[in-house]
């Protein structure tokens, strides 16, 4: 009797403990990098606020980052910065180089990165928008710290899946993209886009000032974007395979679909803070870099194409 009793206790205990978690791999409080970007939110405080609408005699550049880590480096680098809000988006007007810049803080996600360059493009009439910051590589000969530029640009998660039926199972390796929708100004209307290009005269630029600065290891390639954190290297490998996607992140896609509906010159350059192809480490302090990269391409499309 006491043998069952004992079993009996062993047996409770083990349904009374929780199950061990799964292995997500970063911590979702870890997404945003806001542990490394408390004092950043009271250097943004002390940042005067911009009374009436904005005014510049020539349309500026318009430079977007999801976080506090993908936009510090920019706004710092701003000579008389200015904070508007709207709809709680943050934006900082002032000059770069003698040429008028607003930074975007889109915050995270498809929907944010609409809405945002929606209103900066309302907002701020920009002769171009750059969306830039982190992203998760998939292809595993890119390291951390590499920079993207988006030669294109898709929605990974806009697709159709193949039809199973019900305890079939699940493979969504089975799928048709089906993109999304943005104005085709030859046609006047709206049609889906599989992918997105960036301006040629930008995506020349970044080039350029890629194969000037050996200190940074660039490439081209495609961008990948939607509202997830993958880390099956199974279903990163195969949009590596199928898309030729060289990175994920949550912002670029969106980004380039309004500016098309605008037509406003826009790229995507993003450098890689994880890997999981080849490495379980994630570096958002990699997000300088793309900023500083950023800043370069910013000075030479003045230079060579603005002026």
């Amino acid at each position: 009797m006491k043998k069952f009793l004992l079993t009996i206790c062993a047996a409770l205990l083990l349904l009374a403990t929780p199950a061990q978690a799964q292995d997500l791999g970063v911590e979702l409080t870890d997404i945003s990098a806001e542990d490394f970007n408390a004092p950043i939110e009271k250097f943004y405080a002390t940042l005067p606020q911009a009374k009436g609408n904005y005014k510049s005699r020539v349309r500026p550049i318009v430079i977007e980052g999801a976080m506090n880590t993908e936009t510090e480096v920019l706004i710092r680098a701003l000579k008389k910065p200015v904070v508007y809000r709207e709809m709680n988006y943050m934006f900082v007007a002032g000059t770069y180089k003698d040429y008028p810049v607003v930074i975007v803080r889109t915050e995270i996600g498809l929907a944010n990165a609409a809405a945002s360059t929606a209103l900066a493009i309302k907002k701020f009439n920009p002769c171009a928008v750059i969306n830039q910051g982190t992203a998760g590589g998939h292809d595993p000969a890119l390291k951390i710290g590499d920079i993207v530029i988006g030669e294109r640009s898709f929605d990974h998660t806009a697709f159709r899946s193949a039809y199973s039926a019900a305890g079939a199972g699940i493979d969504l390796t089975k799928q048709e993209n089906i993109g999304t929708y943005a104005y085709d100004a030859a046609t006047k209307k709206f049609q889906a886009y599989t992918e997105y290009f960036p301006d040629p005269k930008l995506l020349q630029v970044a080039k350029t000032v890629a194969a000037a600065n050996k200190n940074f290891n660039v490439t081209t390639g495609v961008i990948g974007t939607g509202n997830s954190w993958l880390e099956c290297i199974d279903y990163m490998n195969f949009l590596h395979d199928k898309y030729g996607s060289s990175c994920e992140e949550m912002e670029t896609n969106v980004a380039a679909q309004i500016c098309q509906n605008a037509g406003v010159p826009f790229i995507g350059i993003r450098v890689l803070s994880d890997n999981a192809t080849n490495s379980r480490e994630y570096v958002p302090e990699t997000a300088k870099i793309a900023q500083d990269f950023v800043l370069l391409v910013v000075e030479r499309y003045v230079r060579d194409v603005l002026k």
